[in-house]
């Protein structure tokens, strides 16, 4: 039995990978791939790491990196998560996400590393900056503080402040107007002053203060580099407050790697639904499946099913990538109802793996009743293997 429950496995994980990890075939693919690398316990809300998790899109890799280890550790760390040379670094990611990330432990090769990143190989920079007491000293000392496209940093509390995007600039946030993005309430914890040549996309208000700065610094193919002084754990990038957030760091990104913007927001938006709940429907089968196959059914049928759809999926990955979302939501609706009824039949499967469970267990427990109470009833009814023992009589004792 335990021979059959490996390969289930392996198989159960394979089919689990996301479409954007599905779709990880290098630049022909055209999928988009991200390092994100900040603070151990606010990273994982990053809205970027967020998108790249949800939207087929993206591919990425997340570093944690605890803000209060010693260097010694860190790099440590660096030697799991981090590229080990410049060029693994250009090679493998178009973007760079630093969410409160001190890496004050960054060898001077490493830090040259990322200058060629973002002025000669095209490698788009997020830099979140939380308050000038957290982090952001560690560039001072190296040749990164002249890659940001601020000049002053520091210590701020905003909250319920309103974001209003500046209307001569190119088509990033505008198309999004509509749907009330500047009605949202924002929260920050810092402020910054944009350096000359730099371009401020929208202020704060009523504060009149830089919301988000971007720049490409100097060099033969610099990337974007964009500082952003939002807190994201609430606030304006948080999705319960604004349901366009992932949409709107989308259209950066693409706008930073002069790819096409969104061309139809809504229909990215019901497409990236379909991708998530197909993931989740195929989560529950696969589970429903290995709990069918742990009690002897077989499930095999259903995997190979499984395994038929999936160049399906990778064609919907790739018309979602070329925003062909007609096209994109029509193969993913298909889909979904594919894997509704094989949803269906592990339910069969498993419905008729218990039931035999339940009937010899049944059994089991009947016959085991039975014969206790043919035991009562032949010790304590029948008596016939019973025997009294006579009455034992004391008698005095004949002391003479």
């Amino acid at each position: 039995m335990r021979t059959g429950t490996l390969p289930l496995s392996v198989l159960a994980l394979a089919l689990l990978a996301t479409p954007a990890m599905a779709s990880n075939a290098g630049p022909s693919s055209g999928s988009i791939s991200g390092l994100v690398m900040g603070h151990a316990g606010f990273v994982m809300h990053d809205p970027f790491r967020t998108l790249f998790t949800r939207d087929p899109l993206f591919k990425y890799t997340l570093y944690p990196l605890p803000p209060d280890l010693s260097d010694s550790d860190k790099r440590k760390l660096d030697r799991v998560y981090y590229p080990r040379t410049g060029a693994d670094l250009v090679n493998s990611y178009d973007i760079i996400v630093f969410h409160d990330a001190r890496f004050q432990h960054f060898t001077s090769r490493q830090f040259h590393d990322l200058d060629h990143a973002f002025r000669e190989a095209r490698v788009t920079g997020m830099w979140v900056f939380l308050g000038s007491f957290l982090w952001d000293w560690v560039l001072d000392a190296s040749i990164l503080r002249d890659v940001v496209p601020i000049n002053y940093h520091s210590n701020a509390r905003y909250a319920g402040f309103q974001v209003r995007f500046r209307r001569d600039r190119d088509p990033v946030f505008l198309p999004f107007l509509e749907y009330g993005v500047e009605q949202v309430l924002g929260n920050a914890v810092a402020e910054m002053t944009a350096s000359p040549g730099s371009t401020v996309w929208a202020d704060m208000v009523p504060q009149n203060q830089p919301w988000m700065v971007s720049w490409r610094p100097g060099g033969g193919s610099p990337g974007m580099q964009w500082v952003l002084i939002q807190w994201y754990l609430e606030g304006w990038w948080d999705e319960r407050n604004n349901p366009y957030a992932l949409d709107v760091a989308t259209n950066v990104l693409l706008y930073s790697l002069d790819r096409p913007m969104i061309s139809d927001i809504q229909s990215r938006r019901e497409a990236r639904r379909l991708f998530t709940g197909l993931q989740t429907q195929k989560s529950i089968v696969l589970s429903m499946m290995d709990w069918a196959g742990a009690f002897g059914a077989n499930v095999q049928p259903l995997f190979q099913d499984l395994r038929a759809m999936e160049d399906e999926i990778q064609t919907a990955n790739e018309k979602y990538i070329e925003q062909d979302y007609p096209a994109a939501i029509e193969l993913l609706v298909s889909i979904s109802q594919t894997v509704s009824l094989i949803s269906e039949e592990a339910v069969r499967l498993k419905d008729e793996a218990l039931f035999w469970v339940y009937v010899i267990e049944w059994l089991s427990v009947t016959g085991m009743g039975l014969l206790s109470g043919l035991v009562a009833w032949t010790l304590m009814i029948r008596r016939k293997f019973y025997r009294q023992v006579e009455a034992t009589r004391l008698r005095p004792l004949d002391l003479e």
